[in-house]
């Protein structure tokens, strides 16, 4: 081959190769240009709890890759993600095992340093009551907060691993707490589903200690994700939330707010130790009975 062939040919493969790479990052999801900045993927990110954790790793600078079902009715969500170039917002139901698999490949590229199991269904009270369960709700509450949290870790645990971070942060409950249990006995389906996610926790951060990871299990305590503080004196409210609205009113029973739980758990997740992982903690890293 003659040099002017060997320069044409060079050039046609330079080409080539260029077209395939802007091919290959037109298919990744982009989050955020600042690769030095750690990742937090969440879900249940249109609200609550999840909205806060958004807005706040945000706020730090963190890649947040924010999941929630539907994107599109996720108005404060989608606020935050139009403030911050760091967040890109993804659509997942994690009782969808199909897509939760589809979206680990969509990021099998990136390492995530936390993967934060937020989302949670706790349902209607009286659905959940001893004689009046609603077994199809039962289900459906153990997909959600037991099955879905566990297909999420297992599915990202490659992307944790590959980390610098390497942390699995799952919000548990004290209602899910055999030992805490007290009169009245009530949401059944809730309970049980936090306590099995409670064993599959700890049956996890004993599956990938070897690897270095560490498995936060936390308690955010009572915060109202519902809106409780603002209903005014006038405004009607349901049932269900009469007795917890009139404890509230009364001062015997105190919320935090989303903002407040999550301000005080960041700094667990984030020195979070190899002795914490696995055990039940509270949000102030007090450590709570199965």
């Amino acid at each position: 081959m003659n040099r002017d062939a060997l320069m044409r040919f060079l050039s046609i493969l330079v080409a080539a190769l260029a077209a395939m790479t802007a091919q290959g990052q037109q298919d990744v999801p982009q989050t955020n240009p600042t690769s030095a900045a750690p990742t937090v993927l969440i879900t249940g990110s249109n609200r609550g709890i999840g909205l806060e954790f958004a807005r706040q790793y945000a706020e730090l600078g963190w890649r947040v890759i924010a999941t929630c079902r539907n994107p599109d009715e996720a108005d404060d969500l989608r606020t935050i993600a139009a403030m911050y170039p760091n967040v890109v917002i993804e659509r997942l139901d994690i009782t969808d095992h199909a897509q939760i698999d589809a979206l680990a490949e969509r990021y099998s590229y990136l390492a995530i340093d936390v993967l934060l199991n937020n989302a949670a269904l706790l349902a209607d009270r009286q659905q959940q009551a001893f004689g009046a369960i609603d077994y199809e709700l039962f289900r459906e509450i153990v997909e959600v907060n037991t099955i879905g949290s566990l297909k999420m870790t297992e599915a990202f645990a490659p992307q944790v691993i590959a980390s610098a971070q390497k942390k699995i942060v799952t919000l548990g409950s004290a209602a899910g707490s055999i030992q805490m249990i007290s009169p009245p006995p009530d949401f059944y389906a809730y309970r049980a589903s936090k306590a099995a996610l409670h064993l599959l926790m700890k049956n996890v951060a004993l599956q990938l200690a070897d690897e270095g990871v560490l498995v936060g299990l936390i308690n955010p305590g009572l915060v109202d994700t519902r809106g409780f503080a603002e209903i005014g004196p006038d405004d009607p409210v349901p049932d269900d939330y009469k007795q917890i609205i009139e404890l509230i009113r009364s001062g015997a029973l105190k919320l935090s707010t989303p903002a407040e739980a999550v301000a005080q758990m960041i700094p667990l997740i984030e020195n979070l130790t190899p002795e914490q992982s696995g055990r039940f903690l509270n949000a102030d890293g007090q450590v709570l009975p199965w």
